[in-house]
């Protein structure tokens, strides 16, 4: 009866090791594809992109001029602004490279700002980081160009910490 038992337990423990290594071959199977998989996630090609404007900068010239705020999406909804609107903002892009920001509210100018324009591979961009007219946990705005042509601009306003973190923003969208 003693040997019946041991070899019954041997079988037994002969099975659960043979079930335990199937279940590890397996295991491991599935962590090679899941590892494979999150490779090909993580993996990505470098686009080449076009540049908004040159860097010879002979495109910032339709940037040139005024610009009118029609519409923004913020926080998911689109807003619109016409001439009934309380809100207006107006930029004027000049020749020597800057930019004038004007706000108005109720048709009084509440805001103006001279900002240079910046260079980078692909946008061009303006920042504004005075203190006097950004609320306190703002430490600068960058206002960057994504699109431009003779009467439609777009541009994505982001707004940093005093980290550099960015705390979140808005796209415009202009007309001439």
């Amino acid at each position: 009866m003693r040997v019946m038992i041991i070899i019954f337990l041997l079988a037994s423990t002969l099975h659960q090791y043979g079930h335990y290594m199937q279940m590890s071959q397996q295991a491991q199977q599935h962590y090679a594809e899941e590892a494979e998989a999150m490779e090909e996630l993580l993996t990505y090609e470098t686009v080449e992109t076009e540049p908004v404007i040159d860097d010879d900068r002979n495109d910032y010239d339709v940037l040139i001029g005024e610009w009118s705020l029609y519409m923004a999406e913020m926080d998911g909804e689109m807003q619109y602004f016409d001439e009934d609107s309380s809100f207006d903002m107006k930029l004027e892009f000049n020749d020597d490279q800057t930019v004038y920001l004007y706000e108005f509210t109720d048709g009084v100018q509440t805001l103006f700002q001279d900002m240079d324009i910046e260079y980078d591979d692909i946008y061009v961009s303006f920042i504004c980081d005075d203190p006097d007219i950004l609320p306190a946990d703002i430490a600068y705005e960058e206002y960057m160009v994504l699109f431009a042509d003779d009467d439609f601009m777009y541009l994505y306003l982001m707004f940093y910490d005093e980290d550099d973190y960015l705390e979140g923003g808005y796209t415009l969208y202009f007309e001439r």
